[in-house]
């Protein structure tokens, strides 16, 4: 077996962790040669959580284990314990621990870095305390058990070295960041202020566009909140890129932050700017450009898959001629 230091991958597929306190109920690792990422919560020290995966004989598989960069887990450093067949015995192995039958076990201790890393893609950040790469020795079931005998705390674990995600994944992924920031100790009032205040400024200014005889038919109101929605998602990644910065180092990762921080911005844009022009005008250009709009969204992670189901229900719209204001320009 073979045990060297290597980077961490920054493109995780989010894995719950479920319930896995028991090693008969670890969590299923798919496929250990994906790139997951479980972010977990270890109740109490003494204690453990179990995830299991197969492997077949020489297959190299990373694994990373990281805290949350809160001040509540600043005392927190657990560990974890690798077990599996034909693993050299290493360590001592907690009594609280189970072991799997006729399973060798290697111990890896927890450290504390110097600093916070940097995880571009959701963003986020966290505390790097264990990083290993496993040869599997044999084909089989390998477990990982994560402990602390001291406390319990905010732990993750990333595992697997191939990037990839099928398209569903990749659509759905962003749904889970919100818990990931609730795992990193913030409050998500905090997380969407950005995206409430531009929504609510947004809606406001054509509440008073409407009041002035600028009105907006359906297609136009829907497509408008689809558009202040994608803003607004790009902003919320703008500001979690810089409370991730203000605790982790940058890195050139933070190019991609701001192009999925941007994008949804952009597509914020053109899609309010469309509903404003377009507004009891929609024709079929129009339509297909709005259906395109809401494929992008899903794509750049912008929305919330919110947007995006407001922008194509928008693009399906029955035409209809925009409302005029009655006299004098009152609502």
């Amino acid at each position: 077996m073979a045990l060297v230091i290597v980077p961490t991958a920054n493109a995780h597929t989010p894995l719950g962790p479920g319930s896995n306190e028991r090693l008969a109920s670890a969590t299923v690792i798919p496929d250990s040669t994906k790139s997951w990422a479980v972010y977990a919560d270890l109740h109490n020290g003494g204690e453990a959580q179990y995830y299991k995966f197969e492997a077949t004989k020489g297959e190299q598989i990373p694994i990373t284990l990281y805290i949350s960069p809160s001040k509540q887990d600043a005392d927190f450093l657990p560990g974890f314990v690798l077990m599996g067949p034909g693993i050299a015995n290493q360590g001592s192995v907690p009594s609280y621990v189970e072991t799997p039958a006729g399973a060798g076990h290697r111990v890896v201790k927890g450290t504390r870095p110097a600093h916070a890393t940097y995880e571009a893609f959701a963003p986020s950040s966290f505390v790097q305390v264990a990083d290993i790469s496993f040869e599997a020795p044999a084909d089989g079931l390998y477990y990982i058990a994560v402990l602390n005998d001291e406390r319990g705390g905010h732990y993750g674990v990333a595992i697997g070295a191939r990037e990839s995600s099928t398209l569903y994944e990749w659509i759905v992924n962003p749904l889970a960041f919100p818990s990931i920031y609730a795992w990193e100790g913030q409050r998500l009032s905090l997380v969407f202020a950005p995206a409430f205040l531009i929504l609510a400024r947004g809606l406001g200014l054509l509440i008073r566009r409407h009041r002035r005889g600028r009105r907006l038919d359906l297609a136009g109101w829907l497509a408008a909140s689809a558009g202040l929605l994608f803003m607004g998602s790009g902003a919320t990644v703008a500001a979690q890129m810089a409370v991730s910065l203000l605790r982790a180092p940058a890195d050139t990762l933070v190019i991609f932050t701001v192009i999925i921080a941007a994008l949804p911005v952009l597509l914020g844009v053109i899609t309010l700017r469309l509903a404003i022009r377009r507004s009891g005008q929609w024709n079929w250009r129009s339509r297909i450009f709005l259906a395109f709009l809401s494929g992008a969204a899903l794509l750049f992670w912008a929305g919330w898959l919110v947007g995006s189901g407001l922008a194509i229900t928008a693009a399906f719209v029955p035409a209809q001629a925009a409302p005029k204001a009655p006299l004098g320009g009152a609502a």
